[in-house]
């Protein structure tokens, strides 16, 4: 009866330790949920009339969004919760939140057709992330160079791109609107941009972009400049990332197009080749 114990007790020692997670795993998730905090907090502060801080809690976000999966890849604490948890973030953060927002700060001057455009972008960003859920281990990019459509945070900083050059320019003297808050022009890129989301358009990614030697530095001082710009110039740096961006839609599918254009001449040609050698 003894032994019977012991080994129980044994048993049960292994087991608990086999439950115990280490810290450094967690952070990741951590990070996440400092990100899904954010993202909710720009809800409350659009709510509270607090429009910059909205903005500045979504580009937190976003930035906090860009931490997690790397923490987990260079921590190796890659789990199914963790990877739920950000797919519920990423929903929340960059498709409610933002939707929220623009309608509190424009949309709702539209009545029901700014309620259906709020509805649109954040129902486009959820299609995006299931699209991607769903591919599972099958990558959904046309390549490792490229996303397939705009990303969600991406598409998420692009749509409140007319707030943040709202904040740079001063109300007309008549008491007129400015353009970029018309509910009629939001409504349109809104639109614009959900549709960008759940495209197949190739837009650029950074995940496979490798340096060589003698550009560490000059990219070096290109992030150094960009967060100086941050720190010193926000919305005139997020100005003018968002509009890098927008035009490098177009150059990424056009390139992305001659690439492929490239791959299946050749593969024609070796087809022809093949039947001649016969």
């Amino acid at each position: 009866m003894v032994g019977r114990k012991r080994k129980t007790a044994g048993r049960t020692n292994g087991e608990t330790a086999a439950k115990v997670t280490s810290f450094h795993r967690l952070v990741p998730n951590m990070i996440t949920i400092a990100a899904l905090c954010a993202g909710l907090s720009a809800i409350q502060f659009a709510i509270a009339g607090r429009f910059e801080a909205a903005v500045l809690a979504i580009v937190a976000a976003a930035f906090l969004d860009a931490f997690d999966g790397a923490a987990a890849r260079i921590l190796n604490a890659s789990s199914k919760l963790g990877a739920e948890l950000d797919s519920l973030s990423d929903f929340l953060c960059f498709g409610v939140a933002p939707a929220l927002v623009l309608h509190l700060w424009s949309l709702h001057m539209f009545g029901r057709i700014g309620w259906i455009v709020t509805l649109v972008f954040a129902v486009a960003v959820a299609l995006r992330l299931a699209r991607f859920n769903a591919a599972g281990k099958e990558n959904p990019d046309v390549n490792r160079s490229y996303f397939s459509g705009v990303p969600s945070p991406t598409g998420a900083g692009m749509a409140i791109l007319p707030m943040i050059i709202s904040f740079q320019m001063d109300a007309p003297a008549d008491g007129a609107m400015l353009l970029v808050q018309r509910p009629e022009f939001v409504s349109l890129w809104m639109l614009v941009f959900a549709g960008l989301m759940v495209s197949h358009v190739p837009t650029f990614s950074t995940k496979q972009v490798r340096l060589p030697p003698k550009l560490v530095i000059p990219a070096l001082c290109a992030f150094g400049l960009m967060a100086a710009g941050l720190i010193n110039a926000p919305w005139q740096t997020l100005t003018a990332m968002g509009v890098i961006y927008g035009l490098s839609i177009p150059v990424s599918a056009w390139l992305a197009w001659r690439k492929e254009m490239s791959k299946q001449v050749s593969a024609a040609e070796k087809d022809s080749g093949n039947i001649d050698s016969k």
